[in-house]
């Protein structure tokens, strides 16, 4: 049974929840679960249980983690913790050891895991945890960073704890001295930490407000738009509707605007995620890269604006908010103008696309790929639903 169905059927979720995730799942990426979570439909250990109770396995609950044999975890190597996706948890007796991960192991998996915890492959009891708990994990425990998608967005709800009744199987651990980060070796100590632990939680740090100085004041130029060749857009846009998925959706959007368009002097796609907006893809004609960003939405911008009005909108730098100005810096891109485009889905703002130019970029371009790609995603969610 699929874990939706599962869930509906303990009542632990409503159908309405269920859809929200998996229209969330659909722009966010990652599993349904991590999306119910996100969305405060349901907490990690309900979800544990119903992961659990999908695989017939034991869950590896919050308590496993926090009584975790750390000296047992330093043990297995974290390029194939990262691998595997796993985590050990404990010894069971003289021979035994529990590993928790995402999802089942195949016996390839389970007998070099055997190998380095030094056990035989019959002795590793797996027990599935949610992929936010597992993250979390890698990271305290051996400094392998969380991706951005599994950062957490601020604002996002917090789900109370539910009583829910499923069939699952109890996991037992064997009581262990309990083990102080202090009492680590320095290089098994992890370089992010939350403030509060137990809380589990870092968030997609918000952009910074650059200082004015660091923007250009020129004016920016009018630019004479490059003759658009009918051919060549309609065969970009069609590529981006028929994408097969939500990454190919994203790429071929940037790659349309950057390449239809030449001005662009970079663009990126945000996310609407509770009370932010969150980079996902992104082009830089510099070449270089962009680090997590997180646009509020409560503050005066562009893009606040644009998911209010659900339109696009355009201003040169000098008519950017402190935020907006921010966004450009961050891009690399000095003075020139931005251009917001919203994703609409299910009349609801989804993404916004933002690109910055020193002019000259059409504005019903933006408008077309976002469109195309709101066709996309649109389908991609009918496609999960069904």
């Amino acid at each position: 049974m699929r874990l939706g169905e599962l869930l509906l059927q303990a009542g632990a979720i409503t159908l309405d929840e269920l859809e929200a995730a998996l229209n969330a799942q659909v722009m966010w990426g990652a599993r349904l679960g991590t999306a119910l979570v996100e969305l405060g439909s349901i907490d990690l250990d309900s979800l544990s249980n119903a992961l659990a109770a999908q695989h017939h396995v034991p869950a590896a609950l919050a308590n496993h983690f926090d009584r975790a044999d750390r000296s047992l975890q330093l043990l297995l190597s974290a390029s194939l913790a990262e691998r595997f996706e796993c985590v050990p948890l404990s010894r069971v007796g003289k021979h035994a050891v529990v590993v928790a991960a995402v999802s089942p192991l195949d016996a390839k998996a389970i007998a070099i895991l055997a190998d380095e915890l030094g056990v035989e492959p019959a002795r590793i009891i797996f027990a599935v945890a949610p992929e936010l708990r597992i993250r979390y994990a890698l990271e305290r425990v051996y400094k392998i960073a969380r991706p951005q998608r599994f950062l957490r967005a601020p604002g996002s709800p917090n789900a109370p704890k539910k009583q829910i009744t499923l069939e699952t199987q109890p996991l037992e651990l064997d009581p262990v001295d309990l083990v102080d980060d202090d009492d680590l070796p320095d290089d098994a100590i992890p370089i992010h930490t939350d403030p509060t632990p137990s809380e589990r939680r870092s968030y997609v740090p918000l952009i910074a407000t650059a200082a004015r100085s660091e923007i250009a004041t020129s004016r920016t130029k009018t630019r004479t738009p490059r003759p658009q060749d009918a051919s060549e857009k309609e065969l970009a846009l069609e590529a981006i509707r028929t994408a097969t998925d939500r990454e190919a959706v994203a790429r071929l959007m940037i790659e349309a605007v950057s390449h239809l368009e030449p001005a662009t002097r970079a663009a990126v796609l945000l996310i609407v995620r509770s009370d932010v907006a969150v980079s996902w893809t992104f082009f830089r004609k510099d070449g270089r890269g962009l680090e997590p960003t997180a646009v509020p939405l409560d503050q005066l911008g562009l893009v606040p604006a644009v998911i209010r009005k659900r339109k696009q909108l355009r201003a040169a730098h000098f008519d950017l908010s402190d935020v907006d100005h921010s966004l450009i810096v961050t891009l690399g891109v000095a003075g020139g103008e931005a251009i917001v485009e919203p994703l609409v889905l299910a009349g609801k703002v989804a993404a916004v696309l933002f690109v910055a130019s020193h002019g000259g970029v059409v504005a019903e371009v933006i408008t077309d790929v976002a469109a195309a790609a709101a066709t996309a995603f649109e389908r991609l969610m009918r496609n999960a639903m069904a």
